[in-house]
């Protein structure tokens, strides 16, 4: 009998320790959605394209925004309720997919637009009829009539969808919706400019991109989609005489004003920088874009004391006609000669990405599918003077530099280019995840050092200043090694507004910065980072000090070199087109 009572208490101690796991509760992390629209609505093929100014909206008579105004001045002014469909702040904002849900079983709605603010000029509402048709998907533009002529109140323009037909590409068109302003401003520097015509499409010196992509007239509206490939680029657009149209400007709010008569970014009431607002982004594999062109409202200095008035000015933005994918799959690289004056070529695993470059010479980039590559440095007969293999990533972009190391031997050295054009705040965590700037229009200067007879160099600007600015990295250009660059935070920030400069050279030593200027190599001007001057000069325009993008600088050659060619100097690589 005590035997039996032992199985059974034995049996129910078991029972107990699989009742108290089965009762034990995971511990589970809370997870947040941040997201601001949570439904899962279906997208339709109409998407609206608000230049008018709207921010209230009813389709088929059922209010989709707040109707709510409020004082701006009060205390929660800037506080606006969501709404099922605008959930941010329950306002229309400038690009709006309409969901397929307020659509009729005809794939037929009514909406009506309405600029609702506390103080303001009125704008009449608006209403249009729009379809869902799923072989021509269709933007319609709401045009600033009040402020402009030459352009219905709505313009339809059809959309691509269909991917590009090479997948390390992407496609890009221009719609030209320009037209009179009907109130130009002026101001001590002049009357606003006339920026009605045509425009064409030149990357970041004024090369043309394409024929499709020249000279589309506002009476046109649209071209044709272009391919290209996948990059950085700094696309400009130029009026039929060569002068620049700006861009309207996000991230600064220097980059939204203007001078009236030559739209660049102003320095004072009755100056200019010369340069015109124009940003620099990555088109990603895959993505589909439109340059639109278009009255947007600008602010422009009406006194001495930084005082502005508002006033529309033909522009263009960049627009995304889908979502591109995330490039998991392609990098960027091309080669560069600081090795010797004989031409030298490049090759990835065997494919050929540039041929005979003389010394100093830049290749153009190729693009590659991700993974362990082997990279040649091929001399001008042919013969594989240098290799090297390293896994590239995708979405990174890199220079194949060919130069001599301290055995006099020919040497090859990747090196990743960041052009995604952010910086970290100082004191931030290691990723800058939360914490980091966005730019679009910036000067960026990396400094290398390859030069066979200067062990150690440090980089200045006029009379022995650092080139690293307020919130660098203070070893920027800064006793740099022959062949080894600076991987973190090795950019030197530049300023649209930065005063005339030029950089220098000098043969330091470890702990010994800057050290002796080496009076033998020929400084770099501000002006010599402007590409083509014409650009400016064709179009009757000042030049400005510096033009923006990511560049390169490096030192080659030897400074007891026998031959002119190789003696030591300084070359810039522009790492965006």
């Amino acid at each position: 009998m005590k035997k039996i009572t032992n199985k059974f208490l034995s049996l129910f101690c078991l029972v107990l320790i699989f009742t108290s796991q089965a009762c034990k509760k995971e511990k589970v992390d809370t997870v947040l959605d941040n997201r601001a629209l949570t439904e899962n609505r279906l997208s339709s093929t109409v998407r609206i394209i608000n230049l008018g100014g709207f921010n209230q909206v009813i389709a088929n008579g059922d209010s989709l925004t707040s109707f709510i105004v409020k004082n701006p001045q009060s205390s929660d002014g800037y506080q606006y309720p969501g709404t099922s469909y605008f959930p941010v702040d329950g306002k229309l904002g400038k690009t709006w997919n309409v969901p397929q849900d307020l659509f009729n079983v005809q794939g037929d709605a009514v909406l009506k637009f309405s600029h609702k603010v506390f103080q303001g000029p009125p704008i009449p509402d608006l209403d249009l009829a729009v379809e869902n048709d799923y072989s021509n998907p269709t933007d319609y533009f709401l045009m600033p009539s009040f402020y402009m002529t030459g352009q219905p109140e709505v313009v339809p323009v059809k959309r691509a969808v269909a991917v590009p037909s090479k997948p390390d590409h992407f496609k890009i068109r221009i719609v030209n919706l320009s037209g009179a302003i009907k109130t130009p401003g002026n101001n001590s520097s002049g009357s606003l400019e006339d920026l009605t015509g045509s425009v064409s499409l030149v990357y970041s010196n004024g090369n043309s991109v394409s024929p499709q992509t020249k000279n589309v007239s506002s009476a046109d509206r649209s071209s044709e989609y272009i391919e290209l490939p996948y990059g950085t680029y700094q696309f400009k657009l130029l009026m039929q005489d060569g002068r620049q149209m700006p861009a309207l400007g996000s991230e600064l709010y220097d980059f939204k004003l203007i001078d009236p008569p030559t739209s660049t970014i102003p320095s004072g009431l009755t100056n200019t920088t010369g340069l015109t607002y124009a940003p620099i982004q990555t088109y990603q594999p895959g993505g589909i874009y439109t340059i639109l062109v278009a009255p947007q409202s600008f602010s422009y200095l009406v006194n001495d004391i930084g005082e502005t008035a508002d006033v529309y000015q033909n522009s263009f933005q960049i627009i995304n006609d889908n979502t591109a994918p995330t490039n998991n799959t392609y990098f960027r690289i091309h080669g560069a000669n600081a090795w010797d004056a004989q031409q030298i070529s490049f090759r990835v695993n065997g494919k050929v990405i540039a041929s005979n470059l003389d010394f100093g010479k830049i290749g153009e980039y190729a693009n590659f599918v991700h993974g362990n590559h082997t990279v040649e440095a091929l001399d001008a007969s042919g013969k594989v003077i240098a290799s090297t293999q390293q896994v590239m990533r995708p979405a990174q972009n890199y220079t194949a530099w060919l130069h001599t190391d301290q055995s006099g031997a020919a040497k090859l050295l990747i090196v990743a280019n960041d052009l995604s054009g952010t910086t970290a705040h100082s004191g931030s965590q290691d990723d800058a995840t939360f914490a980091r700037n966005q730019y679009k229009f910036f000067f960026f200067k990396r400094f290398l050092n390859f030069s066979t007879d200067n062990p150690y160099i440090t980089f200045t600007t006029n009379n022995g200043q650092p080139v690293a600015v307020s919130g660098n990295n203070p070893a920027v250009g800064v006793d740099l090694e022959r062949g080894i660059p600076l991987f973190e935070s090795p950019f030197a920030t530049g300023s649209y507004n930065q005063l005339p400069f030029e950089l220098m050279v000098y043969r330091s030593k470890p702990n010994v910065v800057p050290g002796v200027w080496a009076n033998d190599i020929v400084s770099l001007k501000n002006e010599d980072f402007i590409a083509r001057k014409e650009l400016y000069t064709h179009a009757s325009r000042k030049i400005p000090v510096q033009e923006a993008g990511i560049y390169t600088i490096a030192l080659i050659g030897k400074t007891a070199a026998t031959s002119l060619a190789t003696k030591a100097k300084m070359i810039i690589v522009k790492h965006n087109k």
